[in-house]
């Protein structure tokens, strides 16, 4: 028998696909192969049975620049040429099968252009290795987006193949789905050499753990970054990634940049290690280690079957065909199974690997030798002498899509021109692959100067700056616009997004940015979106963007707080009504009020409430726990799973050291019923219990508290979690110290889809170097996720305020901050999950609540109440950090004016000679400055431009007098810059809201 691969190179080329045509001309000594050699040297060592037909290149892409009919299109253009060249590779010879492998897509034209070249063949068969869309749409570059022409020759190709044979079931059954053709299963055992097991290297250390493959994202590095994260630092010696990256289409990005971002998120030692050659992987299946290849989808993983039958122990990812095939074929063999979208249910099994190594090994070992590596599925021959089935409409579309192509080809040989005298062309091939580079550089200049056109937008002074003098005639455009329909108040409003955000900057051209994104005179435009968004019914929105202006000038200017007031009251925010009235209504009571309220906050939550609940499920078995988990529910039945089997692997909840509380706030789901679905399977301290009607989270918290038994309260929501060690590590840190109250460590925000897999890493919270006052400036020092404190804190300063929507937890941490001592311990522990539905803490409603919470405490009366027991060092430092801190979330230093001149004003009460403030007229002076550029009175077409310009100046000057005498340590080492925009005026409460905008109206 006489089979053409047509492949390239096999005997040089190392990809997957050639291995496997390697063994199988290894295998079957009795077929003659022949395959295309193009790059592979003519005397390149390969086996007898094995023949190398030199490529003829005879077709160019280029052949078809000017061709534009509508069928065939433009997409198929390669795989024509490359069908063509491979038949004229073989012309008048003659074979039994033609085997093409499904990743490239040239088999769509094989057949026609074989019979062109008069090869004659009985029949192509399809070798079905896995499809290259699958690879891109799960990869990290193109966020899932699939790709329709490559999508659709790869089934054409599906169908009009003769015989379709492949190495695992599962993908089999993935094409039956799409076509019922007949389809063959190869079993690997035919073709494999499968490793003799081996007890590994006697090691006193702990195993190594290591991922094994391409680092393309569906192979799953990241799921083995996250697990090893969860896996305790003493079980194992290193972790380390094995493999070739993947790249994006242009090779800007590669899967080390996406890897090495959430390596360092995670604060691990994983090393990124080059691809291993086949020796290297025997020396390391040999050694004291543990193989990962956790793949969201493979078609099978011969890497994972090399690993494991040498003996090594080998977790292996549920999307790999793999599992199928150990399971079917090899069911008494060991192997952890890693659920993709619920990764942590491994870690039991991991957990037991690595605490009996060489137990489970030789376990592994004696199954292995004790299994039968036999199989009676149909050998190759076999398969190529099947029937043929194919779909016979898309066969015929194709041989006309060929013979259309062919047809212009020929028409276009006719003519004479140097490029098709054959010695020309070989010449022109070898130039074209030899300017290739050079045009690519070209590209990549022209790119870099492009980025250097752009670079002063991309610094924000600069950008303000260049967009001021278009200021007036985009106020003009948008200011003027129809608003005759709710049509026309849509667009306008999006035009008034455009000039104060980023919206829909993605599709902007370098001139539109310039005269987008404004970010001065911000009362201004924000009152005129208040104006339109009065007009189209969103009453609250109005509110919430006036109310802001009010904020910036610290003054009702333009007479707005009776609508404020009156909006709030409708939309049933009467205690932040009250609130801003306070803050902003006559100067001479401003102090009095605002610090009534505060300390009325603290009178109306001393006690918690004598709860009644709709049922209560406790299946408890203790009075007493160190710690209790207090998880508020609401709509969360599908992400409730997720997280109690994750929270199932705390070390204290395995102890019974610890709780878990659930608080169901009468919710619509099914929250219930999975609760007693899981409860048994967890086996763990927990309680549910459920209120009769909805509540606020701040409620359900006190309900949790009420239910609790712990010395020690943590809080979560379902889409949070926490590092497996976590409680323990906190609670030991409570326990050292008993004036310690409140104790957190780093957290990760994470996207992650509706299954709760991980996406990609959005940010951290990088708490080092913390200090407690650091939390006026920046509330995310001091966070629940990743944090523990003493039950005790309710009873010296009561509960919290349920008459938040989603505030609360600011305010509470705001009435107690001056009470308590924190400490931040250096680990991240937290870890947010962000799943693709909205969050109400989100929306201008906590924005308006954040008034009575936050900004309440900002104020002069918010100051006094803070510091009235604390020293005048305290405060002091506190003024010099509010000229120069780090935003938790943040890699840049900011400035809060406004703070740090109410917290001067109280300084110069209580000591006025202290010497911090030196720096109060220049604070003053740069606040009024950044005030006057968010409101320009009296617009001209230069005042923007001028506006800017000045405050710069000022903000300069003030820089270089508060650096010559700045006292860096107050400051924690860091250096004060005032850059206008790094203030927290811009930084908080400062986006849009883009409300939904109905473009049929």
């Amino acid at each position: 028998m006489k089979v053409l691969i047509a492949d390239f190179d096999l005997f040089k080329k190392m990809g997957g696909g050639q291995t496997f045509y390697r063994s199988i001309i290894k295998k079957n000594p009795q077929i003659d192969f022949y395959y295309i050699a193009e790059k592979e040297p003519s005397d390149t060592p390969r086996p007898s049975n094995a023949h190398a037909l030199s490529y003829q290149e005879q077709f160019l892409v280029t052949d078809f620049k000017n061709f534009f009919e509508v069928t065939p299109p433009k997409w198929v253009e390669r795989a024509f040429v490359m069908a063509s060249n491979i038949a004229a590779s073989a012309i008048n010879q003659q074979f039994d099968v033609v085997d093409v492998p499904d990743y490239e897509q040239w088999g769509l034209f094989l057949r026609p252009a074989l019979n062109y070249f008069k090869v004659n063949f009985g029949c192509v068969a399809l070798s079905m290795h896995g499809i290259i869309s699958k690879t891109l749409r799960l990869d990290w570059f193109e966020g899932g987006r699939g790709n329709i022409p490559l999508d659709l020759q790869e089934k054409m190709q599906y169908q009009t193949a003769d015989i379709r044979y492949g190495i695992s079931k599962s993908y089999l059954d993935e094409w039956q789905a799409f076509d019922r053709l007949d389809s063959h299963y190869y079993n690997p055992l035919h073709f494999l050499d499968l490793p003799k097991p081996t007890l590994n290297l006697p090691s006193e250390s702990p195993p190594d753990l290591n991922f094994i493959g391409r680092t393309e994202k569906r192979k799953g590095p990241d799921i083995f970054v996250d697990l090893v994260w969860w896996i305790p630092r003493g079980n194992y010696s290193q972790a380390r990634l094995i493999g070739p990256h993947s790249y994006n289409y242009n090779n800007t990005q590669s899967s080390q940049d996406y890897l090495n971002g959430m390596i360092n998120h995670r604060q691990k030692e994983i090393k990124l290690c080059p691809p291993m050659k086949p020796s290297e992987l025997v020396e390391l299946f040999a050694s004291k280690s543990l193989t990962f290849v956790p793949s969201r989808y493979d078609t099978l993983n011969l890497v994972a079957l090399e690993s494991l039958f040498s003996g090594c122990p080998t977790a292996i990812g549920n999307g790999a065909g793999v599992c199928r095939f150990l399971e079917e074929s090899f069911p008494q063999v060991p192997f952890i199974k890693i659920d993709v979208n619920n990764i942590y249910a491994s870690l039991p099994d991991i957990a037991k690997v690595l605490d009996n190594y060489d137990e489970y090994r030789e376990n592994l070992v004696a199954q292995i030798r004790s299994s039968t590596l036999n199989t009676k599925d149909s050998e190759l021959g076999e398969i190529y002498q099947s029937s043929l089935n194919f779909n016979s409409e898309t066969r015929e579309e194709l041989n006309e899509w060929y013979s259309q192509l062919v047809t212009y080809w020929q028409s276009n040989q006719s003519g004479f021109s140097l490029g098709k005298i054959p010695g020309i062309k070989v010449v022109k091939t070898q130039v074209k692959s030899q300017i290739k580079p050079i045009y690519k550089q070209v590209q990549n200049t022209i790119g870099k100067t492009k980025a250097r056109i752009q670079k002063p937008l991309e610094e924000t002074r600069n950008a303000q700056t260049l967009k001021a003098p278009k200021l007036v005639n985009r106020y003009k455009y948008t200011f003027n616009a129809s608003e005759l329909t709710q049509k026309d108040l849509g667009n306008k409003v999006k035009e008034c997004w455009k000039l104060g955000s980023a919206f829909g900057g993605e599709n902007q051209s370098l001139q539109d940015k310039l005269g987008n994104g404004y970010r001065i005179d911000r009362v201004r435009l924000w009152r005129e979106i208040a104006r339109i968004e009065e007009l189209r019914g969103n009453e609250l929105v109005a509110a919430t963007y006036k109310l802001r202006a009010i904020r910036l000038l610290d003054q009702d200017l333009f007479g707005d707080l009776s609508y404020i007031n009156r909006a709030l009251n409708n939309q049933g925010f009467t205690k932040e009504a009250t609130v801003i009235q306070a803050m902003y209504g006559k100067p001479g009571e401003r102090e009095a009020q605002c610090y009534e309220l505060i300390e009325q906050t603290l009178l109306d939550n001393i006690l918690n409430n004598n709860w009644d609940y709709e049922l209560v499920d406790d299946r408890r078995d203790q009075s007493v726990y160190r710690v209790s988990v207090i998880v508020s529910l609401y709509n969360a039945a599908a992400k409730l799973p997720l997280f109690l089997r994750a929270l199932q692997h705390q070390t204290l909840v395995q102890r019974g050291e610890a709780e878990i509380i659930l608080v169901d706030s009468g919710s619509p789901g099914d929250e219930y019923q999975v609760f007693q679905q899981l409860a048994p399977e967890l086996n763990i301290p927990i309680v549910y219990g459920r209120s009769k009607k909805r509540e606020t989270i701040q409620t359900a918290w006190n309900r949790g508290i009420d239910l609790s038994r712990g010395r020690f309260l943590s809080f979560l929501g379902v889409d949070e979690t926490i590092l497996p060690g976590c409680l323990e590590i906190l609670a030991a840190e409570l326990d050292e110290d008993p004036e310690l109250d409140w104790v957190i460590g780093h957290s990760l925000v994470t996207n992650v889809d509706q299954q709760g897999s991980w996406v990609n890493d959005i940010m951290p919270y990088d708490r080092r170097k913390y200090q407690q006052d650091l939390v006026y400036l920046e509330t995310c020092y001091l966070s629940w996720v990743g944090a523990l404190y003493r039950r005790s804190i309710h009873d010296r300063f009561g509960y919290y305020d349920g008459s938040f929507r989603g505030a609360g937890d600011t305010e509470f941490k705001s009435r107690i901050l001056p009470f308590i001592k924190s400490k931040v311990v250096d680990r991240t522990l937290g870890v947010f999950w962000n799943y693709p539905d909205e969050r109400t803490t989100q929306s201008p409603a906590a924005e308006i609540e954040d008034m009575r919470a936050w900004y309440l405490h900002r104020t002069f009366a918010g100051v006094r109440y803070a510091f009235a027991d604390r020293s005048v060092e305290e405060l002091e430092k506190l003024i010099y950090l509010s000229l120069c801190y780090r935003k938790s979330y943040c890699t840049h230093t900011s400035t809060d004016l406004e703070y740090a001149y109410n917290l001067c004003l109280y300084l110069k009460e209580i000591h006025p000679q202290s010497n911090a403030l030196k720096y109060f007229q220049g604070i003053e002076t740069l606040l009024n400055a950044y005030r006057s550029l968010d409101w320009i009175p009296k617009l001209s077409r230069f005042s923007p431009l001028s506006r800017v310009i000045e405050t710069r100046k000022i903000a300069s000057q003030i820089q270089k007098d508060h650096q010559r005498s700045w006292n860096h340590e107050s400051s924690l080492g860091l250096t004060p810059t005032y850059q206008i925009f790094n203030d927290n005026r811009h930084e908080q409460h400062s986006f849009l809201w883009f409300t939904e905008v109905d473009n049929n109206s």
